[in-house]
């Protein structure tokens, strides 16, 4: 099941064909790097848009992550937890 989270993150990024995708990210110390995009997603907010992705790191764990555009700022928002 997914656990909902909100613990800010940084993430590195590419910018291709007019389309953002996160490659890893750093959190509690650790680099993790990411193996696929498995979806994304945008949801307004008023004015502003939070982008979304579902994400697989190359030891299988799965993590939403989340891209403030107001406060350009990045989120894990989900975590997998068995």
């Amino acid at each position: 099941m997914y656990q909902d989270m909100d613990e800010p993150i940084d993430v590195m990024v590419l910018f291709q064909k007019n389309r953002m995708r996160p490659l890893r990210f750093l959190w509690k110390d650790r680099t993790y790097k990411i193996s696929e995009v498995t979806g994304d997603w945008i949801t307004d907010v008023g004015a502003y848009r939070v982008r979304h992705f579902a994400v697989v790191d190359g030891s299988s764990n799965f993590f939403q992550l989340s891209y403030d555009e107001r406060k350009t700022t990045w989120a894990i928002s989900k975590i997998w937890v068995e």
